[in-house]
């Protein structure tokens, strides 16, 4: 004898019903994205690193964010971004803090690390150590 699902009418009906109420349910990370209180909640610091020869450059996205309200630390090989962001609704003001922190190589010469806040972008310029450096080896 073989045994078969039965599916009713009404249970295939409330199953269509249930997805077109949520039909991304099945992917956390778009319905983090579609979570209204998710919009309007503090987010993540988006960082980026990349390379040249000379340095390398991490950058953090923080919109809306005023210079003094913005600190950069290096301990350890840690470099740390804290960002105090303020919201006004109405008559009622928050705060609230973001940090993102990044591990960095030991080839970084500490002493010249700068940073720059412009149009919304943080970009920390961390400058390669000289021994780290890459050089040209000519042939004899």
């Amino acid at each position: 004898m073989k045994l078969t699902n039965y599916n009713s009418k009404a249970n295939r009906d409330a199953n269509i019903d249930n997805w077109l109420l949520s039909p991304f349910a099945g992917f956390p990370t778009l319905t983090r994205y579609l979570d209204p209180g998710y919009l309007s909640g503090p987010k993540p610091l988006v960082a980026d690193v990349n390379e040249d020869a000379e340095n390398f450059y991490a950058s953090f996205e923080v919109p809306g964010v005023k210079k003094e309200n913005v600190k950069v630390d290096l301990h350890n090989r840690l470099l740390t971004v804290n960002v105090e962001k303020k919201t006004r609704q109405g008559e009622s003001e928050s705060s609230y803090t973001l940090t993102r922190s990044i591990s960095i190589p030991d080839s970084i010469n500490a002493d010249n690390i700068s940073a720059k806040l412009e149009d919304g972008i943080l970009v920390v310029t961390l400058p390669k150590a000289e021994e780290s450096k890459p050089r040209s080896i000519t042939l004899a």
